[in-house]
């Protein structure tokens, strides 16, 4: 397979969106989780979904749209649109052209209400994973930037999109840019620039809390660093019980070393007396001889 990455700089509205992450962020499934004992927060969760959307750059910009996508229980959404070349080419002619594509997803808003929250909620956390584009003939276009988004604004039409294009989308009348162009995708408005292939596209909400407000990956981190500490420990204690024992074996059972110290030392003891009495009644009888041979002598 080709590989086709462009490395352009950011457009306007994905500068916007890259920045420090905000304060006011709002990580979406802190607020909005699965519950086993809230159905109407399990139903606004598993409600958020997302599907691919594709326009024809042909005037009549004739909507399609791809199968649903639903979030998952880690918070991820997989998006794989297959744009047909038929779509992409309405005059049947094999040279086809983009208006815009992209990912919406969708029930955030509605999501948001549930939990109690509004509008005032944006911009919401969340990475995206995976952002490519695989043309017919197996090129492979990357959208590096989408890549960098750390936090997405409502859109116009409300919940979340992904826009891409690959030219800006102006206002008529104020002349503003509403929606930057996507730098990778330069020239697929032209005839033949853009002939299908499938959009891959994954958006990651983050781990959503547990039933008991701690979220799931705070838990798995904790679980493992309570359970690193307990093994350390019990590694050393076991250790060192295992070394002392060790040790008290060279000479037998602790009580037994301490029997054979205490045995040893008596038997030096005794060893130590043997031979200092030895040695007085050795000196005595040598005093006893001198003794005689002088008064045999006087």
């Amino acid at each position: 397979m080709k590989a086709k990455r462009i490395f352009a700089g950011l457009s306007a509205t994905v500068i916007a969106a890259t920045l420090a992450m905000t304060a006011s962020a709002t990580k979406l499934t802190d607020k909005v989780y699965p519950s086993e004992t809230n159905a109407d927060i399990n139903d606004a969760y598993y409600g958020i979904g997302a599907m691919g959307f594709f326009m024809n750059n042909d005037g009549k910009w004739s909507w399609n749209q791809s199968d649903w996508f639903g979030i998952d229980a880690e918070g991820k959404i997989s998006v794989e649109y297959k744009i047909s070349p038929i779509l992409a080419d309405k005059t049947m002619s094999d040279k086809g052209s983009l208006g815009e594509m992209g990912v919406m997803v969708c029930n955030v808003d509605k999501a948001l209400e549930k939990a109690g929250l509004d509008d005032a909620s944006y911009p919401i956390e969340l990475t995206v994973t995976d952002a490519k584009f695989v043309a017919e003939d197996g090129t492979e276009t990357v959208f590096n930037d989408m890549l960098n988004v750390t936090e997405m604004q409502r859109d116009a039409e409300g919940d979340i999109r992904f826009h891409i294009r690959p030219v800006d989308k102006v206002n008529e009348d104020t002349g503003d840019v509403e929606v930057a162009a996507t730098p990778e995708t330069a020239g697929w408005e032209e005839e033949g620039g853009f002939n299908g292939g499938t959009l891959y596209f994954t958006i990651d909400f983050g781990t959503p809390k547990a039933e008991g407000g701690e979220s799931t990956a705070e838990s798995k981190t904790e679980s493992k660093t309570e359970s690193k500490t307990e093994s350390t420990a019990d590694s050393k204690t076991d250790s060192k019980a295992d070394s002392k024992a060790n040790n008290n074996n060279k000479n037998g059972t602790g009580t037994g070393a301490t029997s054979s110290a205490a045995s040893d030392a008596t038997d030096n003891t005794n060893s130590n007396t043997g031979a200092a009495t030895g040695a007085v009644l050795g000196l005595m009888a040598v005093a006893a001889a001198g003794a005689i041979v002088a008064k045999k002598k006087h």
